[in-house]
């Protein structure tokens, strides 16, 4: 039995600084050039001194949206996601169940689209069936506030607006236990 070279999709994550499957001008990657970009994806892994840390108040991601983003009281999960990020298609149709469950117990769901191009976001969520809210960030203003360096990266904040779980990359068998999170903030009565 010999080593297996990891297929793209065998991974959780897509680095934020490159698309792994085409160039800007959208010919195929060569087979070497993703080897490369894996091999630095695992690089990436690493702690960094040099990452943002993550708001610890979803009022701060209210402000910057226009302050009409985030209903108050909410249990809210925020996702950080790009047309280009193949596990990021995977997250989508959990998030639409996740929100059809708990939506009337007081979740919100609110998708962060790094996109520079929005006809490639409405493209990627045409393709899901995703009726999601979107705040696009085509500048990245947001993703450098909360110090993003893999895609998908979701957060979860309390009624109270705390942070209680960042959340790097999609993983199926994470969901569970992030679910778990939201049931146990949701049944949480808000503090005054």
């Amino acid at each position: 039995m010999g080593l297996r070279m990891p297929d793209v999709n065998d991974f959780t994550f897509t680095p934020l600084r490159k698309n792994m499957f085409s160039s800007r001008s959208g010919t195929k990657t060569s087979p070497l050039a993703i080897v490369i970009l894996v091999l630095g994806s695992l690089a990436a892994l690493a702690p960094s001194a040099s990452a943002g840390k993550p708001p610890k108040s979803i009022a701060v991601l209210d402000s910057l949206t226009g302050g009409s983003t985030i209903s108050q009281g909410s249990v809210v999960y925020v996702d950080f996601w790009a047309s280009w990020c193949v596990p990021c298609r995977r997250s989508f149709p959990w998030m639409m169940d996740l929100l059809g469950k708990y939506r009337d117990k007081g979740l919100q769901v609110v998708t962060i689209n790094l996109d520079r191009d929005q006809a490639a976001a409405r493209k990627f969520l045409a393709g899901t069936n995703a009726s999601l809210p979107v705040v696009y960030d085509s500048e990245g203003g947001l993703a450098k506030l909360y110090g993003l360096e893999v895609m998908p990266t979701s957060f979860v904040y309390a009624r109270d607006g705390s942070l209680k779980l960042c959340r790097e990359g999609f993983d199926p068998k994470e969901t569970e236990s992030v679910e778990q999170l939201i049931r146990t903030l949701i049944e949480e009565k808000p503090t005054k």
